[in-house]
């Protein structure tokens, strides 16, 4: 983004006294001087030849971050770099060698989907750099691998706040597994009887788990009436079906898949790359470093964080609403809340400590990958990188609870849900992965997730970064709420009814007035971003 350079000095009275000779006023002693000549504009060099994209100096070390050598600032910095830097040939973007060593052109998709772009930011983009994307940044995943249909389309998310979702998703598994435990205490004191615990989190309830304790003091769990939530109750925010522990899982992941961009530790989890660490066959090994990727979820848990219209006006970043408009939107809450929208997509969660860290051993260690530190000892949850999200973040930042914390004005409940046969993924259930990207198991099979459950989106920026839902088949806010039921949908209890559908016909019923207002307050959920490195 540019801005208009700045005028010489006294130019304005120069411009005023030129109109008014136009205008014909005699006050004019004689003709107008010519304005100043525009400054020449510098001309860029031009570098002749090529060579590796990559934005910095050399990869970025573990052993140097666990060292302390980088401030928030600068290390945001590297990773805004690494996200939006259009990566080439040289860097090892791209896939030469697909599955079994078939040989493809290098951004040829691979089956549907990627790798096929250049940068994170690519897919990343609108309405800001870093948020969500147009419709043309869909994917459609593949999980047979294949090649061959069913697909399940997805949009791509925005990333703004999810460093702020992770870190309620730590606190939340504390609070899961703590209960968890507290049943498995009190059932050792009374063997054979189950002890049952109702597992609440954050306002959000997860139904209920019971342990029943053995003469021996061996513990079993019955979860079957564990709800929205993995059996090891682990809350996994990320993505549209909740199967992705953690920003540095997302980051590492998509960087391979979408891009072709191997980062090391991807490399290492295959037993092949000892004899060659070249898997995509593009000539080019350690393409991102472990640091380097440590720097990317940095810079994506540093990201603005979506808030109302309101509060940006009174932030000074927008027009401040009229009174017409503040009405508009108090009267579309009141029909959320009363349609029983804020049910699932619940309005503020208390954040406990604001402190991001990469690598943490937050949320009991679940949200740490230890693959990664047996090859590289400095990955270290003692040693993090951290970031303070109410200060070193890009503004708006988070809200500030004077009880200490903060408040998170999210929209959202981190539980998942059934959505319904409309909306449910054509290929079946899918699997869930832990933060070692190992599938999740429970009693030795697979955990998996129905076609029709995701993740509850937050919508604390829905307002405009639309097209909507995970397939971005809604075109309007409307669309998309109405396609979360159907108008014959099953009977209450039967498979295939969403768990949406009442708050839905609710709001078919409002009146055409109010179904505009509770459009207009989710309109009035702002994704926002002041001009920063990557927008200029």
């Amino acid at each position: 983004m540019t801005t208009s350079p700045r005028r010489p000095a006294g130019s304005a009275s120069l411009l005023v006294c030129f109109v008014l000779t136009l205008a014909g006023c005699s006050g004019a002693s004689g003709p107008a001087p010519a304005p100043a000549a525009a400054p020449a504009k510098k001309l860029g060099a031009i570098t002749l030849g090529e060579k590796p994209a990559f934005p910095l100096k050399a990869h970025l070390e573990s052993a140097d971050i666990a060292a302390g050598k980088y401030k928030a600032a600068e290390f945001i910095d590297f990773g805004a770099d690494l996200f939006h830097t259009p990566f080439n040939g040289l860097d090892g973007v791209g896939v030469a060698v697909g599955p079994g060593g078939i040989k493809v052109n290098r951004f040829a998709p691979i089956g549907p989907t990627g790798p096929a772009a250049q940068t994170c930011g690519e897919c990343h983009n609108t309405p800001f750099p870093s948020s969500a994307g147009l419709a043309h940044s869909s994917v459609s995943r593949d999980p047979d691998a294949d090649g061959k249909g069913p697909f399940n389309a997805r949009s791509a998310t925005s990333l703004y706040g999810d460093g702020i979702i992770q870190m309620l998703a730590e606190e939340m598994t504390e609070a899961l597994q703590a209960l968890r435990d507290e049943a498995a205490a009190a059932a050792k004191a009374a063997p054979g009887t189950p002890v049952m615990r109702d597992l609440v989190a954050n306002g959000t309830k997860f139904g209920s788990i019971a342990a029943t304790a053995a003469a021996n003091g061996a513990v079993t769990f019955d979860v079957s009436k564990v709800q929205g939530v993995d059996p090891d109750l682990v809350i996994r925010p990320m993505d549209w079906k909740g199967d992705v522990t953690n920003l540095r899982t997302f980051s590492a992941v998509v960087s391979m898949r979408a891009m072709g961009m191997q980062p090391e530790e991807m490399v290492w989890r295959v037993p092949a790359s000892v004899k060659n660490p070249d898997l995509d066959g593009d000539g080019v090994v350690r393409e991102l470093s472990v640091g380097d990727v440590t720097a990317m979820t940095i810079y994506m848990a540093a990201l603005e964080t979506p808030t109302e219209f309101s509060r940006l006006a009174a932030l000074g970043h927008v027009q401040s609403p009229t009174s017409e408009q503040t009405s508009l939107v108090e009267k579309g809450r009141a029909a959320f809340l009363s349609a029983g929208c804020g049910t699932c997509h619940t309005p503020e969660m208390h954040l406990g400590h604001t402190k991001f860290e990469e690598p943490t051993a937050r949320g009991n260690g679940n949200y740490y990958d230890h693959t990664i530190a047996a090859h590289d000892p400095n990955y270290d949850p003692k040693r993090p990188f951290t970031i303070d999200v109410l200060t070193d973040g890009y503004e708006p930042r988070l809200e500030a609870d004077p009880k200490g914390g903060a408040t998170v004005r999210l929209y959202g409940d981190l539980k998942r849900h059934a959505m319904g046969r409309l909306l449910a993924d054509p290929t079946g259930p899918s699997d869930t992965i832990t933060s070692d990207l190992a599938p999740l198991k429970w009693d030795g099979k697979p955990v998996m997730i129905p076609a029709d459950t995701f993740l509850t989106p937050e919508l604390w920026g829905v307002g405009n970064t639309g097209p909507w839902l995970h397939d971005n088949r809604a075109g309007t806010l409307k669309e998309a709420v109405l396609l979360h039921g159907e108008d014959a949908p099953p009977a209450v209890g039967q498979p295939g009814r969403s768990e949406a559908q009442e708050s839905r016909d609710a709001f078919k019923a409002l009146a055409p007035a109010d179904q505009d207002a509770l459009i207009a307050f989710l309109t009035s959920l702002r994704t926002f971003a002041l001009p920063r490195k990557d927008t200029e």
